[in-house]
This record gives structure tokens, sequence and C-alpha cells, in this order.
């Protein structure tokens, strides 16, 4: 993947401290009540700097002696914390692979550089942004604060992975549009309230992180493409959003129009066969590039527009994060609302045939939006090369006890689009090269 910057939370996500907020929370409103303020005005102290701005504007205290109080507690509890465990090697892993790295927290500018200081992590980071450094109304979970460190990175929110422990820290990606991830593990430092979030991508732990990031910073995207000069082009934009140019590879699978040209101009690898051999030996021939040159995970995609960059990544999710082996994008789990009932009727027939063969139903075996790391993607002997290797990947996957699973999609159909894949004819064909293929 094309990831050039990670952003990360501090407390609770790098760092941890004895002391919960809970506690923090008590003591500061210990303190205001020792200042005579009205129990109704201090509340839960939820969160704690929202409630102090609005104290002081009630009271009319000024809201820097009442802020003091909050950067005291803050920095006093800091003065105990700890990195967890694999912290530096994480930054460092990341450092070295030239990937840029900031700073997104609520804690006090003075309780962040203490913390980071402290722990020798302050010169990792290009961009600390603490909560006095941006207007109230831009501190996450608004997304102001994440958008003023992607203007000072110069940098698009699809080539940003934001790290946190809190859907306070998700909530901007999601406005944004960067890729996040929510360590769900650590409980030290974690916030005593919940919001809901959607996360790309869920690990346990900093050494899951490292790990998820590995397999992304080594991610193959395999477009087979026959004829697609009409749509490629836009295809290939939409993947490069997320993806390197040098991970993308177009398989020109004997084009007689300009789909060899369309790509080779936008920069990808384009592997070329002389003669038209059909899907299974277009996947084929990309899937063994992407192995040969070290891919982690690989996704392959289909070069007629049908599916959206942001479902790939969905797909792509619980095979990076390590719960699967094999992700198959499925239609008939998503919005089916476009998809014609004879698409649907076909897919269920080839469904079941391929649940005979592979003793695993999935609900939508022809899908061409598939994820497989690479233990997974190498186990898998090819042998159809026609439409019949959709059902084929499922068989081999199954048989080798890869941990397949589905994850629902959208598919964009289009006149164009409509007029590709498998139809009533196609999917005879199959079953019979199926029955063939599998019973010699």
């Amino acid at each position: 993947m094309d990831l050039k910057a990670v952003v990360f939370d501090l407390d609770g996500t790098l760092i941890g401290a004895p002391k919960p907020f809970a506690q923090l929370k008590d003591e500061l409103a210990d303190m205001l009540r020792e200042r005579g303020i009205p129990e109704n005005l201090i509340g839960d102290l939820t969160p704690m700097y929202e409630s102090l701005l609005k104290i002081a504007k009630e009271t009319g205290i000024p809201f820097e002696e009442l802020h003091a109080l909050q950067i005291g507690l803050e920095v006093a509890r800091i003065k105990k914390s700890y990195p967890f465990e694999g912290a530096r090697e994480l930054l460092e892993f990341l450092k070295e692979r030239g990937i840029r790295l900031a700073l997104m927290t609520r804690s006090s500018r003075e309780a962040a550089i203490t913390a980071l200081k402290t722990h020798g992590l302050l010169d990792y980071f290009e961009v600390v942004s603490a909560r006095e450094d941006v207007p109230p109304e831009d501190l996450k979970p608004n997304p102001g604060q994440l958008m003023r460190i992607l203007d000072s990175l110069r940098l698009l929110p699809s080539k940003v992975l934001v790290v946190g422990d809190h859907g306070y820290d998700i909530l901007p990606a999601m406005k944004l549009g960067t890729l996040s991830a929510l360590i769900t593990g650590h409980s030290e430092g974690r916030m005593t309230f919940d919001v809901e979030s959607e996360p790309t991508f869920r690990v346990e732990n900093l050494t899951a992180l490292r790990e998820l990031i590995e397999r992304l910073l080594s991610t193959y995207v395999v477009v087979p493409a026959y004829n697609e000069e009409k749509t490629l082009g836009g295809v290939i934009d939409d993947l490069t959003r997320y993806f390197r140019m040098e991970e993308i590879v177009v398989v020109n699978d004997g084009s007689r129009d300009r789909t060899r040209e369309i790509a080779r101009s936008k920069g990808v690898h384009v592997l070329t066969h002389l003669i038209n051999r059909g899907l299974g030996g277009a996947l084929g021939t990309g899937m063994a590039y992407a192995l040969r040159r070290g891919a982690r995970l690989i996704i392959t995609f289909d070069a007629d527009g049908q599916h959206l960059v942001e479902d790939a990544i969905r797909v792509m999710a619980p095979v990076a994060e390590g719960r699967a082996d094999f992700a198959i994008g499925s239609r008939l789990k998503g919005d089916t609302s476009q998809m014609p009932f004879l698409k649907k009727f076909g897919n269920f027939v080839l469904d079941s045939i391929t649940a005979i063969f592979a003793r695993k139903f999935v609900s939508d075996s022809q899908s061409g939006l598939r994820c497989f790391n690479r233990e997974c993607a190498s186990k898998i002997r090819i042998t159809c090369d026609r439409y019949a290797v959709s059902s084929e990947f499922i068989i081999e996957a199954s048989k080798a006890g890869c941990r397949i699973v589905e994850v629902p999609i959208k598919a964009v159909y289009t006149e164009y689009s409509m007029k590709k894949g498998t139809n009533v004819l196609e999917g005879v064909k199959i079953a019979i090269n199926l029955l063939f293929d599998k019973l010699r």
C-alpha cells in the first residue's frame, strides 16, 4: 500500500499510566469544589477539557486558571507513565521504511512533550498536535485537528493511517477518509466512555499493529484485463489512491484493443499474454508474479469497473489483521439492489455446485474481489483457465485448510459491466469444467 504517514494517539495507544482517567476526573472535581464551583456545573467532567471551557463561561473564572489544574494533574500522572510493549520498535520500523510520523492527542502540550521526552520518543515525530494547538471546535473527535496535520504533512487522506485506542481517534479518520487502526487490548490510558466508530482495521496491541503494517506494505493487486480499454484507466486511477503503482499488476490477457497501452501509460506493471488464456490463466500469471515479488497479501480486482476500491480495503482487512487466510467480497451479502435476478439465480446455482466440491458454502463464489495471504495463495493450484477459476479458488483453499471469510461489498453494475462475467451458458461450462477437472 502507498502508506506515507502514520498519525498516532498518545495516551492509551503508545503509553499507559497507573492512574486511570476516572481518578484524574475525581481529583479535578475535588479541586473545583474547593473553589466553590457548584456541583451541577461540575457534572461528570466528560470530557474534561470541554467541561472546563463551559465552567469558565458560566462562572466567569478565567479558563487558564481552571485549565492549569488539569495540566498539573496530567503532568504528574504522565511522569509515572510507561511505553507499551513494542512502541519503540514500531516507531523505529516505520522510520526505517521512510514513513512519516505525527502525534494527535487530547492531552496538554506540556504533558505530551513530557511523556515523549521521558520515554525517548520525541524525535520520531515530525508533527505533535496537542489540545492547545487547535481551537476547541477542531479537537478530536472533530476532524479539524487531523486536517491540520494532513495539511502540515501535505498528504492526501488515503495515504495516511490513524492509530488510536478509542472512537475519538477513529471518528476524525472516518470523516476525512484516512485509513485507521483501533488498538483493542490496551486498558491503561483509555478514556472512561465509549463512542461508536468503524475503524478500517482492529489489532490487539502494537506488536500486532506492526505485523498488520508489514502486510499492508507488501500488498499486490492483480487486475486481469481482456479488451478493457473503456474502463481500465479509471480502475487504475482508483487503485492508486491507496496502492503504489509498482504494486498494481495488470495482466493483459491477449487484448486486441488499447488495454496494454493504457495500463503502461499509468505506470503500473503490465504482464502480457500473446493469446487470450481466460480469467484463470490471467489470475494465475498475476498471482505467480506477485508471489515471486514477495507479496504478503494479494488482492484480485476486476478491470470492468464493477468494484469499489473502498470495498477492496474492507475485503483485505480480515486477512491483513491475521484473522483469515482468504477473504471473498460477497455481493450477495451487501447491497444487491442493482444485481439482476438472473445473476442472483445463476450465482446461487454455481455457489451450490462449488460447495459440493469445496464442502463449504460461499454466498458469492463468482466474485472477482478477493484477498489471499501469501501462505494460502501458495497452496492454490490453478488448473482452470477460464471462469471456473473462481470456484477453483474456493475448492483449493478449502482443501488446503485456509480460513475463508466473506465480506459484504457493493457491485457497481453498468451497461458495460453487465456484458462481462458469467451468464447462464458460462455457468453450464463452469459446472462441466469443475466436474471433469475435480473428478480426474
